[in-house]
């Protein structure tokens, strides 16, 4: 687990709030793309988030999420790879890591002023109007 922490790079900001995942690809057959999935965070930083859920979803897996924050009044749409996933309990809810993918991103700018206002000690909508 070390080495895991070792590599973070940005704030991780412990916050449990609810995220919608969508499979956009995978590496294997064993969750077909398109197939949707209701979660929730425990973490989240500039470029990741780790998600709690009751699915194993394998490393190299592409996905779309919607994630909200319940002190912001709008969703973010945030785009990502799977990193690594633990079962956390026997064969029932697995920890997720997901990488964030810039390019494919459309709230990133806006998802790092949000995290960047919440280290100040709040989370504002700072979304252009």
């Amino acid at each position: 687990m070390s080495s895991k922490k070792d590599r973070r790079q940005h704030t991780r900001h412990l916050r449990d709030e609810r995220v919608v995942v969508q499979i956009v690809s995978s590496t294997r057959d064993t969750i077909p793309p398109g197939t949707v999935v209701r979660c929730s965070t425990k973490d989240v930083s500039e470029r990741g988030l780790r998600i709690q859920l009751d699915q194993h979803i394998p490393k190299g897996f592409n996905l779309e999420l919607w994630v909200e924050i319940s002190s912001h009044p709008s969703k973010f749409y945030l785009a990502g790879e799977v990193k690594w996933c633990e079962e956390v309990e026997q064969g029932k809810r697995y920890m997720v890591g997901v990488e964030l993918d810039e390019d494919k991103t459309e709230d990133m700018a806006i998802w790092r002023k949000v995290l960047d206002a919440g280290e100040a000690g709040e989370l504002e909508d700072v979304r252009e109007a």
